[in-house]
């Protein structure tokens, strides 16, 4: 059968990242000391590896939360306790080594299916893709129901580029791609619009407008989630806020293991010296940075003994973070009309809003809010803010029109509460970054990267991204300390025709 065959061409789905030695011991017997700087996904999963195996791990946050992007906090509205986020997260199945972690920490109870991946198209038209198939290729030729593709978008010379999903391969794919930006693939491929629509939500979720989103990293979102794998666009999501379904768990791992957590402390200042990095004054065997890039950026600029490692500092202190986001909770009176909606919604972004997240019907704790008051909670959330649109009440203003032209029913909603973030601090998978982006491993012995803006030769996206890029990092250290490597997994790096 063809499945068969397309399974058999991409190795079943499933490629290994490293190799787990059982003749080497799992424990370390020195006690060497680790200083891992930010405690986001990558931060985290660089600690627990780390912690379990008998290092001494001090894990530095600047926040008074663990989680970083998927942070948790509480603040206070009109009397009322509440808690917000950082925006939606989904965990789609093509997470090997996160939902791995999850199952590790016991978490992985509080996964919940989506019901569909919706686009609404206008306030009264909408498409899903909860029926298509899962196998690749067979799942692009469904996609032709829905009038994403045609019988001409594989015979037009204009889109026989579009073939070139199928070759993914680091080495050709990003230069051919990398310096050629999604908006003027679209034009030259003549793509439609209900094409151009799919991509460009994937183009999003980078935070990324269409004229800046490098075409090689969106090829390579296309084969992560999928070309490469038969688990579909379909994910899950936490059944409750990610301090309660998550983060209290890492939490309870670490100090388990005797990591030492450091919430409420920036680090400001970072040196490395002939046998040793300093760390706010403290001594550490290694380090691994796994800040955001806009905090790396900074960090660099100040730390001291890295001048001789020039391509690294360099490369780290010209990392490229994205343009400016906004994410804006509400607590209301109302709900949305059509009960059939998933959890999660992409829009055909009018100018600013770019999804719409209902967590009265995904978490526990705003499912609770919203049988006691009667009312909806809703995220409006806008991946890449027009350049033209700078204050916030003029942000907000524009979300909420956004929300009211897609759901007509919430307006003269009353808003109970609210929670505005205006953020510019995600990495930029712009066109011609690829080349100078930093890796796990770097010139400086026992320095380290992780996060979801480190290259790697995986194909591994977003808080995926995050969690492999730690783990790797410790798995290096492991390696250096003649230990056996933790067992990583991602799907097959190459595409059906590379």
């Amino acid at each position: 059968m063809l499945q068969d065959l397309i399974r058999k061409k991409l190795h079943h789905y499933r490629q290994p990242l490293s190799y787990s030695d059982p003749a080497l011991p799992y424990t370390a017997t020195a006690r060497k000391r680790v200083a891992v700087i930010g405690a986001g996904i990558a931060g985290i999963s660089t600690a627990c590896n780390l912690a379990e195996r008998g290092f001494e791990v001090h894990l530095y946050e600047k926040e008074h939360f663990l989680g970083g992007k998927v942070g948790s906090w509480q603040f206070e509205s009109h009397g009322e306790t509440l808690r917000a986020e950082h925006g939606f997260h989904g965990f789609f199945r093509q997470y090997f080594n996160l939902r791995s972690f999850l199952k590790k920490l016991g978490a992985d109870k509080h996964l919940i299916p989506i019901d569909d991946y919706i686009v609404l198209f206008d306030k009264d038209k909408k498409q899903g893709f909860k029926d298509l198939s899962r196998v690749p290729v067979m799942n692009i030729l469904d996609m032709r129901r829905y009038g994403v593709f045609s019988w001409q978008t594989f015979v037009s010379p204009f889109s026989m580029p579009m073939i070139d999903l199928l070759r993914f391969d680091f080495k050709k794919t990003y230069k051919k791609y990398d310096k050629v930006s999604f908006a003027d693939f679209a034009r030259r491929t003549r793509m439609n619009d209900r094409m151009k629509l799919i991509f460009s939500s994937f183009s999003r979720a980078f935070f990324a407008e269409p004229e800046d989103m490098s075409m090689a990293e969106l090829i390579k979102s296309f084969h992560f989630y999928f070309l490469s794998n038969e688990e579909g666009l379909l994910y899950d999501v936490l059944d409750d806020d990610f301090q309660h379904s998550f983060l209290s768990y890492c939490e309870a791992f670490l100090q388990k293991h005797q990591a030492s957590i450091h919430l409420n402390t920036p680090v400001t200042s970072l040196a490395k010296t002939v046998t040793s990095f300093e760390v706010n004054g403290e001594a550490y065997d290694y380090c691994v940075l796994c800040t955001d890039v806009k905090h790396t950026k900074r960090l660099m600029q100040s730390a001291q003994g890295f001048e001789s490692y020039g391509t690294t500092l360099s490369a780290l202190t010209s990392l490229k973070q994205t343009s400016r986001y906004a994410v804006l909770r509400l607590w209301t009176d109302r709900y949305e009309a059509d009960p059939s909606l998933p959890f999660f919604i992409f829009t055909d972004r009018l100018r600013c809003l770019d999804s719409v997240t209902l967590y009265h019907k995904m978490e526990k704790e705003s499912a609770q809010w919203s049988r006691e008051h009667q009312g909806g909670i809703f995220e409006l959330h806008s991946y890449a803010l027009p350049d033209d649109l700078r204050d916030d009440a003029e942000i907000r203003r524009q979300l909420l029109d956004e929300l009211y032209h897609y759901f007509p029913e919430l307006r003269g909603m009353t808003i109970r509460h609210e929670y505005m973030q205006h953020r510019d601090d995600f990495p930029a998978f712009h066109t011609g970054q690829y080349a100078t982006r930093p890796e796990v491993v770097t010139a400086v012995p026992g320095f380290y990267l992780a996060g979801d803006w480190v290259r790697m030769d995986n194909c591994t996206m977003l808080m995926e991204a995050a969690y492999t890029s730690g783990a790797l990092a410790a798995n290096h250290i492991m390696r250096q300390e003649g230990l056996r490597e933790n067992e990583l997994i991602s799907v097959p790096t190459k595409g059906l025709l590379a």
